[in-house]
């Protein structure tokens, strides 16, 4: 299912959201916060939330395998890196809870993904993001609301930094876009770069790491 496993130039159809999404619901107890209701991530719609309680993480893990389990086509709950991770397949939708045992509570983080045709999942990639030759996409997040798009990008490339601050900053200079600041720094191996036109604005900061180039760039655009 490509990356379908995987955790806003463009205007999402709001047709990916009509269908009957799977209600999560959350412990009486936990305070919840929305952080996606309108996302998508490589190009699959996605809802996010995060949330905080003071109960145990087995007690919390228990809660959602109660809650999914038995609705799964699949369902795995397993200790990844001290996290309690659960995945629920509920086709077309991909239910998961990370949950995280902090000192004095747990922290969750639920996730619905759904699975789309791959027609429809080109459609929702049709807006290219600029990259330097032989770069690798590693995260692509779209969201949209009442008031802005944005959407966020996280590329490596064994270009230098010079190169890779260089191809950004011609790029949109020459489609008319205002350097608003720029930074390059070869000493650190850092730069950042940010560019606006009209209401649209890019951050993009640049960090080297073991000779890859580790890219970050930041889009929003007010209004729809």
């Amino acid at each position: 299912m490509k990356k379908y496993w995987a955790l806003i130039l463009l205007l999402i159809s709001p047709s990916l959201f009509a269908d009957d999404w799977p209600e999560v619901e959350f412990p009486d107890t936990a305070d919840v916060q929305v952080v996606a209701d309108s996302m998508l991530y490589h190009g699959y719609p996605m809802k996010t939330w995060v949330m905080e309680d003071e109960q145990s993480q087995m007690m919390i893990a228990s809660f959602f395998k109660k809650q999914w389990e038995e609705k799964s086509e699949r369902f795995d709950a397993q200790m990844f890196n001290g996290d309690y991770v659960i995945n629920s397949m509920q086709p077309p939708f991909l239910l998961t809870a990370r949950i995280h045992q902090e000192y004095d509570r747990v922290i969750t983080y639920v996730g619905v993904t759904k699975n789309v045709t791959d027609r429809q999942l080109e459609k929702n990639n049709q807006v290219q993001f600029p990259k330097p030759n032989g770069s690798t996409l590693i995260s692509d997040i779209k969201s949209n609301d009442i008031f802005k798009q944005g959407r966020t990008l996280i590329l490596s490339t064994p270009s230098s930094l010079a190169s890779s601050y260089h191809f950004y900053r011609r790029h949109f200079q020459q489609r008319g876009w205002v350097e608003n600041s720029a930074i390059l720094d070869t000493q650190s191996g850092k730069a950042a770069l940010q560019m606006s036109q009209g209401s649209n604005l890019v951050d993009i900061s640049f960090n080297t790491k073991k000779s890859v180039v580790y890219i970050v760039a930041n889009q929003v655009k007010e209004g729809l």
